[in-house]
């Protein structure tokens, strides 16, 4: 597959002011093609499709899930010709032939393309005129194969008004002003500005308004550049929906509901009794009305929603069985060191965003604290039982329950946990290894990307950010090549090479056998952080 452009258009503010883009876990054919199984579906194999991005960017998202699917083959477009020809320098340099960037726009795509496996638009619907948004859709209903996936994310109302009122206040006060970085520093200074108006911590917390104020303000001031903060909230175009507005241009096109990119956001288990009685009395037809309210609930400002086609049937209620055709996965923690893993006894595991769940059952435990020590490897679901029945006979002697009761327990535990968030399933397994070898090999894509101070994408396409620059150098020299001598010996001649400023901030002065002694003995613990953060290969 080549990476010939067509030539630009147009020139877009993302040529004038660079958007750094990042690899989402949530787009990857990974997870569509598991949410797809999950509910029933038989989606393309992760291993061999063919995946579309609309508004790629400099592909970003899109190269990593290339360099790691070798056998599948994608093609993005954008209309920015700066970031496309940036992505087309990654791919020559990289050597990948299974992916193609275009700088062309949407509206000229058509059914040349052929037909998709997989279908992703992030971070584009809502901020794209309405002859876009409609062609965006019209595209997913003409080339979505017959049982494709499209990821769509946009933002939403309710929550989205809150965002909103920020927004347009800072709009308001840069009129006029051009320069695009000015537009940025002067956006935020009113906020900051506003808020000046509490005089301390207890003044604002008494306001609705102020904490709406400092909370729009925060999150803006956690983007990693601020050129996000230009391209998102101070955009010409910012179009919000609800839920049920979406569905309704979506449906217009042959395409239906099929989940949200993360499973545990269409919960309904933490809510009170009452709130759970009302929306269970909507029907499994119904699930638009219900994910509505959801919204309603959750004060929701963002949604990324998964389509299929509209003659597909989709199992709305899905048997906690049929668990045992994936992976599992949980970096899901105890909040007790030394958790005990006998009945009665409560334990609590937190994970990622927030994720926490509270059991005494003994299966429960053990399954959540074997998949944390193994994280980041995932287990075929045989794995687990044998691993949660070996930890089981070492804290107790019940055997009342044979072996078919236990596995039907632990598969209605485990739908649990992943409802909530602690416990991720895949239908791929990357070809990660799990502890570093005598000559520790990273990934191409990685050291590729340390080496230019990039953010590194992980085997599981994730983002992993290095510190400092000697851990950059760290995952530069994991070519299978040196051996624990040769890395450390290496690593001490950049330190010589670029000074002790290249040492974290804790490492002594300039004294060489000290420095080296420091190396030798943190590298151990540097490479299993490596292992963990899914960066090395076999």
């Amino acid at each position: 597959m080549t990476s010939k452009a067509a030539a630009p258009m147009v020139s877009t503010t993302y040529d004038a002011v660079n958007y750094a883009g990042y690899p989402f876990q949530q787009t990857h054919p990974d997870r569509l093609a598991t949410l797809a199984t999950l509910f029933g579906l038989s989606p393309a194999p992760v291993t061999s499709c063919r995946v579309l991005e609309l508004g790629c960017g400099e592909g970003a998202n899109l190269i990593p899930m290339a360099f790691g699917l070798p056998e599948s083959q994608f093609v993005g477009i954008d209309l920015a010709s700066t970031p496309i020809n940036k992505g087309q320098t990654k791919i020559a340099e990289l050597g990948l032939t299974n992916i193609e960037l275009r700088c062309m726009d949407i509206m000229a795509a058509d059914e040349s393309f052929g037909q998709f496996d997989y279908i992703v638009a992030h971070g584009v619907y809502s901020w794209v005129p309405a002859e876009v948004r409609e062609r965006m859709l019209a595209l997913c209903g003409e080339l979505l194969a017959p049982q494709g996936v499209a990821f769509i994310s946009y933002n939403a109302y309710p929550g989205y008004h809150l965002r909103q009122m920020a927004r347009e206040m800072m709009l308001f006060h840069v009129r006029g002003i051009e320069t695009p970085m000015v537009r940025v520093e002067q956006g935020l200074a009113l906020l900051k500005l506003l808020l000046m108006k509490f005089p301390n911590a207890e003044a604002l917390n008494s306001d609705l308004y102020g904490q709406v104020l400092k909370e729009q303000l925060e999150r803006m001031l956690e983007y990693r550049h601020s050129e996000q903060v230009f391209h998102d909230e101070l955009s010409t175009v910012n179009a919000p929906f609800y839920f049920h507005e979406f569905m309704t241009h979506a449906e217009q096109h042959g395409l239906q509901y099929l989940a949200e990119a993360n499973y545990f956001e269409m919960q309904d288990y933490l809510y009170p009794t009452p709130i759970r009685d009302f929306l269970r009395q909507i029907g499994p037809d119904q699930v638009v009305l219900k994910e509505q309210y959801l919204d309603f609930l959750k004060c929701r400002g963002f949604r990324q929603t998964l389509l299929c086609r509209d003659d597909l049937k989709i199992d709305r209620q899905p048997d906690p069985q049929v668990l045992k055709n994936f992976y599992l996965q949980s970096s899901a923690r105890p909040v007790s060191a030394s958790p005990d893993l006998k009945a009665g006894i409560v334990e609590e595991f937190r994970g990622q965003l927030g994720a926490k769940l509270q059991t005494d059952q003994p299966l429960a435990k053990a399954a959540l604290l074997h998949l944390g020590r193994v994280s980041p490897r995932a287990l075929r679901w045989d794995e687990l039982v044998a691993a949660v029945n070996q930890r089981l006979v070492e804290v107790t002697t019940d055997d009342s329950e044979n072996a078919g009761d236990r596995e039907a327990v632990l598969a209605e535990i485990i739908h649990a946990a992943v409802g909530a968030g602690l416990v991720q399933l895949h239908l791929y397994q990357p070809s990660l290894v799990y502890e570093a070898s005598e000559r520790p090999l990273a990934s191409r894509l990685a050291r590729f990307q340390a080496s230019r101070g990039e953010v590194v994408t992980n085997l599981l396409h994730q983002n992993v950010e290095l510190d400092d620059a000697l851990s950059r150098r760290l995952v530069e020299l994991l070519d299978g090549t040196r051996d624990r001598a040769a890395l450390c010996d290496a690593l001490y001649c950049f330190v010589e090479e670029e000074g002790v400023a290249s040492l974290p901030s804790s490492a002594p002065g300039s004294d060489a056998p000290a420095i080296h002694e420091l190396i030798a003995g943190k590298l151990e613990e540097n490479l299993k952080k490596c292992a963990q953060m899914a960066l090395l290969v076999g």
